[in-house]
């Protein structure tokens, strides 16, 4: 029998609608549980452009087909009209329909659909080789800095406070840097309780320096831990232990000039990587419209310039410092895009004990917030108001000022009251193009200073009493993987007296993602 052509182009449409849906399905489960960390969200984007590009060739190859089968159909029965006429004509019996085969095209466009189906099936199974045979991902960024400084600066690779000048030295510095460079590794194991388990490591190589009889610094380039996770995800609920970023500041600026450490860090963003325990629920209430409860126990680390002990003050407390944060996003979907509306209020709160004599209270408010203004304008920024939180980089990384009282000229220890904060504006321009405007402050209170009279020689760090960071870049994507972005930074910084110190940055960065 005639094969109908309807049936040939419902059947190449049911297997190209079959491939498509099962490629959407498996790019965002890839991503459904993998942490919101930088080397992971590197390997999902890749993954989505990849899917995205190979359903665009699907779809036109489906669209030729079916232009090129209605013709087929067209001329078949316009054919089968002439015969029956013909036959009609001449007294001829109409004959009994026969099997006609698939013309070569349809045949090729078969081909080609089961080809480019294996190799989307060949490319969502494989993966590094492990010993528990669960998926395992390397991800990771290969990143190029080059940077001119203009100003002396606390560090010429990732400089974030303005210095003073010492006359008959050097006031810049030029060089190249390859640190910020990292590797990850992102794992999807078993299901335990109904929860998806993963785990995430990423590493650096900004471990390790030394100095010199002049003042200079060379980096050694060892391996440092980044930062970690593993935990279990469920739909609406997240368990994770770590060494992360607090979740009181979830946000970041974007750069890729300063990866090591995030953009405006000692400029109003509490960033510092630290031991921690999270628990994240979220509430439906609309459609996908829903607010996040998130709480944890955490470490935050000591200053290395005023600690006094070898373990942090929280760690010497024998407490750990508690932490949480209520949020509301529009769309809490897992395939819900990363630019959806979010507002956010957090609080912390640890004891700091250095001596018997000398304990404090830490605590932190928060606000976040994440305002798309268009298709192609955002705005995001965080605020904070706090005490004691140098060990996530706010108050210039000072929990304490330790000197002299002013009045009865005894020793004293009183600790670092501070507030600060940062926007950005984020412009997408297109897929490839990406601008970046973003301004931060930290402000140490003067009433701090006031109630001590440092050291004489107390180092550029204690003495710092607000800093803040103006910083523009572009970020150019030629291709998905691929990285060019300059960037411009200019630094200002107060001691508790006089007037500022400043310094300019220029960075060029070039990176590829993998």
């Amino acid at each position: 029998m005639i094969r109908p052509p309807h049936i040939v182009i419902a059947g190449l449409r049911l297997a190209a609608s079959a491939l498509i849906l099962v490629s959407a399905i498996v790019g965002p489960a890839a991503g459904q549980t993998a942490p919101s960390s930088p080397s992971a969200k590197v390997s999902e984007d890749l993954r989505i452009g990849t899917i995205e590009r190979r359903i665009s060739d699907l779809t036109d190859t489906l669209v030729k087909t079916q232009a090129a089968l209605q013709q087929s159909l067209a001329e078949l029965n316009q054919l089968r009209a002439e015969i029956g006429v013909l036959r009609q004509a001449n007294g001829l019996p109409q004959p009994v329909a026969a099997e006609v085969s698939v013309p070569a095209d349809t045949q090729a466009v078969q081909e080609q659909l089961e080809i480019q189906q294996a190799e989307i099936k060949q490319h969502e199974q494989s993966k590094v080789e492990s010993a528990s045979k669960y998926n395992l991902a390397v991800t990771g960024l290969v990143l190029v800095n080059a940077f001119s400084n203009a100003g002396v600066v606390d560090n010429a690779e990732l400089p974030s406070l303005a210095l003073f000048r010492n006359p008959g030295s050097s006031h810049g510095s030029n060089g190249m840097t390859l640190r910020q460079t990292i590797l990850g590794v992102v794992a999807r194991g078993p299901g335990i309780a109904g929860a998806q388990s993963f785990a995430w490591v990423n590493a650096d190589f900004l471990g390790g320096s030394t100095n010199n009889s002049f003042g200079y610094t060379a980096v050694l380039g060892y391996l440092r831990m980044r930062d970690t996770a593993l935990g279990l995800a469920w739909n609406k609920s997240k368990l994770q232990i770590g060494y992360t970023s607090p979740l009181i500041s979830p946000l970041s600026p974007t750069s890729y000039a300063q990866i090591a450490e995030p953009a405006l860090s000692s400029s109003g963003n509490l960033w510092s990587w630290s031991p921690q325990v999270q628990f994240q629920q979220i509430l439906p209430t609309g459609n996908q419209h829903g607010i996040s409860l998130e709480g944890g126990l955490i470490y935050p680390q000591s200053p290395a310039y005023n600690s006094v002990q070898l373990d942090s003050p929280v760690e010497a407390s024998r407490r750990p410092g508690v932490e949480g944060r209520l949020s509301y996003r529009a769309n809490t979907s897992i395939t819900a895009p990363s630019r959806s509306l979010a507002f956010g209020v957090g609080a912390y709160t640890a004891n700091q004990f250095y001596n018997s004599a000398t304990q404090f209270h830490s605590w932190a408010v928060t606000g976040d917030w994440q305002v798309p203004l268009s298709k192609w304008a955002e705005i995001s920024g965080e605020i904070y108001r706090g005490r004691a939180l140098g060990g996530f980089g706010g108050g210039l990384y000072k929990d304490i000022l330790s000197g002299t009282d002013p009045v009865t000229g005894v020793a004293r220890t009183v600790p670092v009251e501070t507030a600060g904060g940062w926007s950005q504006l984020k412009l997408n321009f297109s897929r490839w193009v990406e601008v970046n405007a973003m301004f931060g402050m930290d402000d140490a209170f003067a009433s701090s200073f006031r109630s001590v009279i440092l050291p004489a020689g107390s180092n550029a760090l204690t003495t710092s009493a607000r800093n803040s960071t103006i910083t523009g870049n572009l970020i150019f994507r030629p291709r998905q993987s691929l990285i060019l972005s300059p960037e411009y930074r200019h630094l200002e910084t107060w001691r508790y007296t006089g007037t500022p110190f400043v310094a300019s940055i220029f960075t060029l960065s070039a990176g590829y993602q993998f």
